[in-house]
């Protein structure tokens, strides 16, 4: 099965191709969809742009505020001109949006309270995320850093029927700059504390004039830790990532264009070390005072600690991916075929702490994973007109492979072990580990889907349009996991397993959509759709008696209205959306608080429903005001047999409570004010806030997981010279020094019990220096 989609993959590319290389039948052409530019200057020194953002998030060219659907734009001109270039940074300027990096592999992307799950080798994402039209299968993929983007857009809602992968929660399209045929130098340099460097270069020129054009994109981020550690001297929470990306866009015909992107990039830090919130009181439970006990024993008492940590291991996530990707645009005349063929490898290598001790009891929790997927779409998008549509197919293959030292024992282990049990049990025997002792697991996933979908919109009147799509998937999963030791590992934590399991899943969605134009410049639109995501495996821990190795796919009902709007000339810009959506079977991640292994189940149904806003206002042609927000009131729905938070046993019915990792509340708002002075200089300066109201970080939606709101302010001064050609600006980040957790969960000891909580802090207060220079 797997060598057949490999070859329905290979033939389906290269009859695409060959098919597009031949002459062309058109007379007219039309612009492909990643063609598509923001009309926002790219001039860093310019306030808000009147003229107007074109997106592709309907898989075709269109004004943004024509397009009847929830989404969120923001232009690489305003990601350079704030500093930004992180999905957290996206996170920071976008409604519903939540994006949080526990490490690279358990990286997380929700929207409207869902998909925050951590990812898991048996689980699909529910936000899928796209760069150039090609689905990154992993959610390590998109933490490269931002550079030379074009635009990103956040679609908000189930969006399978116009593109790849099914996307039950929404997507995050992300557009990169393609080559120019007018050369050009975009060169950029910043510092800052905590030793933070950065490089940018971006190179676009032609290489044989009007008939083929090259970009070349380079970038170096580094930033020294921000949390201390006492142990080591390592200092945590680094960053250290570089890439580059290399395009050529050639246009042998007037009717063909074809473009080339190869990509390559790397990370090496001490990413992702937690700072412990609480400790967990002794009455707890029994087990809690033993665990707490068991370390005073061996002379570490856990203390609150939001300045420094204590871990004895090594922190270093090392991840390297690469791909290759091939888009075929033709024009036939009547319509316009895409092909786009892409390859992606993700390798992610890490060492890391895992008993988040000063002891070492569990030495290191290494997941070596590697990642390979193919993927083939197919689209013919058809001419603008009164009646206008896209059919198109899609084929994925994704292979992945996980070697994992689960526990790695180290001299600590033996008498904490004997302690905890014999503060149980005198006269249990003692527990002899050799120092070095593993349980292994060895994981290999394969994941096949094939889809057909397609979207048609019909203009009733030049002022109403009813659109409707289609989509069919067929999804095979498969994983096998088989488990080993080397030495003495502790038995009671190294609990033997092998599983070989498949499912196939089956799912046809749909969208109905009406829009009606109120005014030129006001739209109002309505629509029902259906969402899906395929079915996952349990592969990674030795479940208990009685949870499926399979979980059920999740579905998704969702309706919205919404209101986009634009006055005085189009100056004021006011977008409004309210949606409602249910979930059967969310698929999420169950961090055990008895300290066993985390696993995957169906935590029950789920509502989300809420109202989003997102406006701007240009005040003069030297102030805009920009803001947007939302309020999002998202609970479980049905959820009896759900997991007790730390200090209750049995089981619980969190019916009613609200689900975790989703705030009710998020707003982010901007002031840009640019003016000139006589001599050509172009001054600026903005000031940004972004608050998120309190959530729960695990999902038994225990007290003690709580995190707190927060709002984090940042601002950049700056000036332009030359038309443009320089530009210098100062800039603090986090300027008051909020300390706020981005995720929050239990700690423990592997066969012991949870003694406190811990989370990754938000970054502190950076300041510094960028200057830019275009050519």
């Amino acid at each position: 099965m797997k060598s057949s989609y490999r070859r329905a993959l290979l033939l389906s590319s290269i009859l695409g191709v060959a098919a597009m290389g031949q002459p062309a039948l058109a007379a007219t052409a039309v612009a492909p969809a990643d063609t598509a530019s923001t009309g926002a200057s790219d001039d860093s020194s310019s306030g808000a742009s009147s003229e107007e953002i074109t997106v592709t998030a309907r898989r075709t060219a269109e004004r943004a505020q024509d397009v009847p659907i929830a989404l969120s734009v923001i232009s690489g001109a305003n990601l350079e001109r704030t500093g930004g270039y992180t999905l957290t940074d996206v996170q920071f300027q976008t409604p519903s949006l939540t994006s949080y990096n526990s490490n690279p592999r358990n990286s997380s992307i929700g929207i409207r309270g869902i998909g925050v799950s951590s990812a898991s080798d048996g689980l699909d994402t529910s936000v899928g995320v796209y760069i150039d039209n090609v689905y990154l299968g992993r959610p390590g993929m998109a933490l490269s850093d931002l550079i030379d983007v074009e635009r990103v857009e956040v679609l908000r809602g189930p969006q399978g029927t116009l593109f790849g992968r099914n996307n039950s929660a929404g997507v995050l399209n992300i557009t990169t700059r393609k080559p120019e045929f007018t050369f050009g130098v975009t060169a950029e340099l910043s510092g800052g504390n905590y030793n933070y460097n950065q490089e940018r270069i971006s190179i676009t020129g032609p290489l044989i004039d009007g008939l083929l054009a090259f970009r070349a994109t380079g970038f170096n981020t580094h930033r020294d830790g921000v949390l201390t550690n006492t142990k080591t001297g390592i200092a945590a929470n680094s960053v250290g990532r570089s890439g580059g990306r290399l395009q050529l866009l050639a246009t042998p015909t007037s009717k063909l264009t074809l473009r080339l992107v190869a990509d390559y990039s790397v990370e090496d830090d001490t990413c992702c070390v937690n700072s412990t919130k609480l400790v967990l009181p002794a009455s707890t439970s029994t087990a809690t005072a033993r665990t707490l006990s068991a370390l005073a024993t061996l002379g570490y008492v856990p203390t609150r600690n939001l300045n420094a940590t204590q871990n004895n291991a090594p922190q270093n996530m090392l991840t390297d991916q690469k791909g290759v990707s091939l888009q075929a645009d033709w024009d036939l005349g009547f319509a316009t075929l895409t092909s786009v063929t892409a390859w992606k490898y993700w390798h992610f290598h890490p060492l890391q702490d895992s008993d988040g001790t000063p002891l070492d009891i569990i030495q290191v929790n290494v997941a070596q994973t590697k990642d390979d997927q193919y993927s083939q779409e197919f689209r013919l998008a058809s001419q603008p007109g009164r009646f206008n549509w896209q059919i198109g197919g899609y084929l994925f293959h994704q292979r992945l492979k996980d070697h994992f030292i689960l526990n790695q024992f180290g001299y600590d282990a033996s008498a904490f072990y004997t302690t905890y049990l014999r503060l149980a049990n005198p006269a249990a025997p003692a527990v002899n580990i050799a120092t070095g002792s593993q349980y292994l697991d060895d994981v290999d996933t394969t994941v096949d889907s094939i889809a057909a979908f397609g979207q048609a919109n019909f203009a009733v009147t030049d002022r109403l349009t009813l659109t409707g799509g289609l989509r069919y998937t067929h999804d095979k999963r498969s994983g096998t996991s088989d488990t080993s030791t080397v030495g003495t590992p502790y038995a009671a934590t190294s609990i033997p397993f092998h599983y070989d399991v498949s499912v196939t899943g089956n799912n046809l969605s749909y969208l109905l959509s009406a829009s009606y134009k109120i005014a030129n410049d006001v739209l109002f639109y309505a629509s029902y759709s259906t969402g899906y995501k395929g079915s996952g495996l349990n592969l990674n821990s030795a479940v208990s008696a009685g949870t499926p190795l399979v979980l059920a796919p999740e579905k998704v009902k969702n309706w919205e209205v919404g209101l986009k709007q634009q006055y005085f000339g189009r100056r004021l810009t006011l977008n409004l959306s309210a949606f409602s959506t249910d979930l059967s079977g969310l698929q999420a991640n169950i961090v055990p608080t008895n300290g066993n292994r985390s696993y995957l189940a169906n935590v029950g149904d789920v509502r989300s429903r809420g109202i989003e806003v997102d406006g701007s206002l240009r005040v003069s042609e030297h102030l805009t005001l920009s803001a947007n927000g939302s309020f999002n009131d998202a609970k479980y729905t049905k959820y009896t047999n759900a997991p007790c938070p730390v200090g209750v046993t049995g089981t619980c019915d969190l019916t009613g409570r609200p689900l975790f990792q989703a705030p009710k509340w998020v707003g982010n708002g901007t002031i840009d004010y640019h003016t000139e002075l006589a001599n050509g200089i172009r001054p600026y300066a903005l000031a940004q806030y972004s608050y998120r109201s309190s959530v729960f970080g695990t999902a038994d939606d225990g007290p003690y997981s709580r995190i707190p709101g927060y709002g984090v302010a940042n601002f950049r001064v700056g000036a332009s010279f030359k038309d443009g050609r320089y530009d210098l600006s100062a800039w603090v980040s986090n300027a008051f020094d909020k300390k706020y957790f981005q995720n929050l969960s239990t700690t423990a000891i592997v066969g012991a019990a949870a003694f406190a909580y811990a989370g990754q802090l938000g970054t502190p207060r950076t300041a510094g220096a960028t200057l830019r220079v275009t050519f």
